[in-house]
């Protein structure tokens, strides 16, 4: 019996079982080419507390300028986003290490109550981002009357 030496990748079988659904899941939903794909976009850690006036959240991003960061929300879903657009990328330079990671960030959270989008307040500082929504008063209770009628008699009585 001969040994035959051969380049070996653990995950090669992985890659292909991933590559398999992702075309399985492209031919059923197909994918607009506008639309990030899921594994080109990083997910973001946030912190959320709350008291009794407000929902606050925050997460780390170091380095983004206002005009990379975009946040939403839409019914009871805050969606956060954030993309590097200036060039990251050295060609000349002989890497050794490359751990900072830039591109495209994304994060959505259900709030855990309803919220006054319209006086939300965002500050970016020191590579923190805090996101304050202010919670949505709860509606004063209103009394409404109840009419009987009497069908015998055809009178009405409060």
């Amino acid at each position: 019996m001969s040994l035959i030496r051969r380049d070996f990748n653990p995950f090669e079988e992985m890659e292909r079982m991933m590559e398999r659904m992702r075309s399985m899941m492209n031919a059923l939903m197909p994918i607009s080419w506008d639309m990030p794909r899921p594994s080109d976009v990083s997910p973001l850690a946030v912190d959320m507390t709350s008291d009794e006036n407000s929902v606050t959240i925050r997460t780390a991003l170091p380095g983004f300028k206002q005009d990379e960061i975009d946040i939403s929300v839409q019914g009871n879903l805050l969606t956060i986003s954030a993309e590097s657009k200036a060039e990251r990328e050295e060609k000349q330079a002989n890497w050794h290490i490359r751990e900072m990671r830039y591109g495209k960030f994304a994060r959505t959270v259900s709030l855990p109550e309803d919220v006054m989008t319209d006086k939300a307040e965002a500050t970016l500082e020191d590579g923190i981002l805090t996101i304050k929504l202010p919670k949505q008063k709860p509606s004063p209770v209103h009394k409404i009357a109840v009419t009987v009628k009497n069908l015998l008699g055809g009178k009405k009585s409060e």
